[in-house]
């Protein structure tokens, strides 16, 4: 029989050793774990802290931007504003122990040592936060702001495993916002030599600043009024600078012709500035293209064509012919080619006034707008027999009236998605030009006789005309000092050329009942109550009341390059204005129609189109990148651009890198009407751009070179009211 014992063998001596080891193992383990644990939640908080940080000082960064963009006051309320959101974020209510700005301060930088810079820093919680700002005016590149916050963060675990007993966080922001009063007028992006290149006998009067990334290559003939700035190399020292100050449609004139003084008070003179800061490039869009991606059409309105938006291929121009453009944007495939005839979108009356005798039968001779390619509209006017209570009375015998005519017509912005579009709904937003040459006839009260209006030739654009009648007659000057006693009659639209107006469409004016007849059924005491007349101002969309009176007039042509101007260099629109009493509205059909102003009696008269986000009329050229411009001077070119298309009336997107221009260069040749109101840009496009009698030629140009040649005289005026608004403020870094 076998039996089983529990073994009583002695252990080893080694084997005693080992025993409680395990112990000691789990015990450095877990204080690994805790090590590891530790790191971890202070990592965490780390990460934590490094966000809420970083939130603070993309906020505080902003705000700085945003307050400095509305009030453009640094230390009075950019500064403390942005310090507030910073303190916000994090929670420091009690705001900073210190506030020092850095000596010296403020301080100077840049390439001519000439960008104020102001630094100061700000420290918190007994100096655990500490936060430095930077603001620097970069001219042209707008105002930028650093902020950059450090926090010592106390660790909770690390410094028991020896460890530092902080952990230093550090967030940065940078922001910018555009500074539009220093925009250039022309701007070179490349950096080649002789980017901006003035050559031949030609001059090119320039209001504002001219900017080139290369250098410039320029000499007397360049007139400027603004500074120029280029790199190392350039010639700015030879430009002839003239006077200017910051008012839209100012006009330079050269120092020293008013005394002793090189400018009259509040005036300035420019200078030169080499070396200078390199400018980006903007990187303009064009959001509300895809609105208008389809292809035009081209209508013949007889005396005319009426294009739509949308693409057209390989268009050119040789031939004495006028284009009416309807407002949206026009993609030129394969170019755009102006070598005769009249291409605009500026809606004109019939039979065009003078404006230095507005109301009166004049009319202007060689600058009548559309008459330069013989397609101005015109009319005649004759009186009438009319069934017996239908007739004008006059004072009892045979009395004279006179009658003008306004172009109207209603046009739409397709893109809905612009906050604000109040043009988008049918039937769009009613433009109405300046008045006509006032037309007269007489009538006898006696004869029971009314007013035909006949449409000889079709204004390009108009849909309808508004008629206004006058029972005082044409003249110079109005009855009791009150800038307009025609009255607004009815609202008729466009006939057949050779057809009388009839049928009048508005129901608030003075309805004539007889079929095919005019004006009719008006008394001269409804109108004109001596010596006070009964018309007044009426809203730009709601001028369809009776005894409204009719638009502002025409006014005188641009001086600018040339003073006087040239003979052929039409009238401009009314200015922009607010559309309640005492203001009378200004221009409500093309560049300066804000759409819609403030109502009574808000905003500000010196920036009445401050809140408008529409221009009715307005176009934009739209170019591929190897799509070519050639503005000849045997062609017409005026055309306006607007709110929603932020002022680019010629939009070329850029050339890929590795590719070289094909269009080499853009032409653009000045004559006495062409004109480009907006800004062009074509960031990797060559310019050649030549001589005028009307200036400016364009607003803006921002282009990759720019030579200026021939003989004659060209302009860039600057016009802030015509340009891209400053870009909003954004974080850059």
């Amino acid at each position: 029989m076998r039996f089983i014992a529990l073994s009583t063998r002695p252990k080893s001596r080694q084997r005693k050793l080992q025993e409680g080891q395990a112990i000691v193992l789990i015990a450095l383990l877990l204080l690994v774990l805790f090590a590891m644990l530790g790191l971890a939640i202070d990592s965490g908080r780390a990460y934590v802290d490094k966000r809420d940080l970083q939130t603070a000082v993309d906020a505080a960064a902003l705000a700085a931007g945003d307050w400095y963009e509305n009030y453009l006051d640094l230390t009075g309320s950019t500064l403390p504003q942005a310090e507030q959101v910073f303190q916000t974020d994090l929670h420091l209510y009690s705001g900073p122990s210190s506030n020092t700005c850095t000596l010296p301060c403020p301080t100077y930088v840049g390439p001519l040592t000439n960008l104020r810079q102001d630094n100061y820093s700000l420290s918190y919680n007994s100096g655990s936060y500490l936060l430095t700002i930077s603001a620097t005016n970069t001219q042209f590149n707008g105002y930028q702001f650093v902020f950059t916050a450090t926090h010592y963060l106390p660790l909770a675990f690390m410094q028991i495993f020896g460890g530092p007993t902080t952990a230093t966080i550090v967030a940065s922001a940078t922001s910018i916002v555009g500074n539009q009063r220093q925009t250039p007028a022309l701007l070179t992006l490349s950096s080649a030599a002789c980017a901006t290149h003035l050559q031949g006998s030609g001059s090119l009067t320039v209001l504002g600043d001219v900017y080139t990334n290369g250098t410039a290559c320029i000499d007397s003939n360049l007139h400027l009024a603004g500074n120029c700035y280029g790199q190392t190399g350039s010639n700015c020292n030879s430009a002839a600078y003239y006077c200017y100050n910051a008012s839209a449609g100012f006009i330079p004139y050269p120092p020293y012709t008013n005394g002793g003084n090189p400018c009259n008070g509040g005036d300035i003179l420019g200078g030169p500035n080499v070396p200078a800061p390199t400018l980006p490039d903007p990187l303009y869009q064009t959001p509300s293209y895809p609105f208008y991606s389809g292809p035009g059409i081209a209508t013949n309105r007889g005396s005319y064509t009426e294009l739509s938006p949308g693409t057209y291929n390989n268009f050119s121009i040789s031939s004495s012919v006028c284009f009416f453009l309807d407002p949206g944007i026009y993609t030129w495939n394969g170019g755009y080619a102006s070598h005769g005839g009249l291409v605009s979108n500026e809606l004109k009356a019939p039979d065009e006034e003078l404006y230095t005798a507005a109301g009166t039968i004049q009319q202007p001779g060689v600058n009548n707008f559309w008459g330069a390619a013989g397609c101005a509209g015109s009319f005649t006017v004759a009186a009438t027999g009319v069934p017996s209570g239908n007739a004008l009375k006059h004072q009892g015998g045979a009395g004279t009236w006179g009658i003008e005519l306004t172009s109207v017509r209603y046009d739409r912005f397709f893109d809905n998605t612009v906050p604000g579009n109040v043009c988008f709904a049918p039937p769009g937003c009613m433009r109405e030009s300046t008045p006509s040459a006032c037309h007269l006839v007489t009538t006898a009260d006696l004869a029971n006789q009314g007013v035909n209006v006949t449409i000889t030739q079709n204004a390009p654009g108009a849909q309808y005309y508004n008629v206004y009648i006058n029972p005082q007659g044409c003249v110079g000057t109005y009855v009791g000092g009150f800038r307009n006693d025609f009255s607004f009659v009815n609202q008729f639209a466009a006939p057949v050329a050779g057809s009388i107006l009839a049928g009048g469409l508005a129901g608030g004016g003075w309805p004539c009942a007889p079929a095919g007849v005019t004006v009719c059924s008006i008394s001269y005491n409804a109108i004109n109550n001596t010596p006070t007349p009964q018309t007044h101002n009426c809203n730009g969309q709601a001028r369809v009341n009776q005894l409204c009176w009719a638009p502002d007039d025409e006014t005188a042509p641009t001086c600018f390059s040339v003073c006087p101007p040239a003979a052929a260099v039409p009238q401009e629109n009314g200015p922009m204005n607010l559309e309640y009493v005492p203001y009378t509205s200004g221009d409500v059909a093309n560049e300066n129609y804000c759409m819609q102003t403030p109502i009574s009696p808000t905003g500000d008269p010196a920036a009445p189109c401050t809140t408008a986000k529409i221009t009715p009329g307005a176009v934009q050229f739209f170019f591929g990148p190897n799509d070519c411009f050639d503005q000849n001077g045997n062609g017409y070119t005026h055309v306006f651009s607007g709110e929603q298309y932020n002022w680019i009336v010629i939009y070329q997107l850029p050339v890929p890198p590795a590719q070289a221009p094909l269009c080499s260069p853009n032409k653009l040749d000045g004559n006495a009407l062409t004109q480009y109101i907006g800004t062009i840009y074509t960031p990797s496009s060559n310019w050649e751009i030549q001589g005028s009698d009307k200036a400016p030629l364009a607003g803006q140009v921002i282009c990759w070179t720019a030579t200026v040649t021939g003989s004659g005289q060209a302009g860039i005026d600057f016009n802030p009211n015509y340009a891209p608004a400053p870009p909003a403020a954004r974080l850059i870094n």
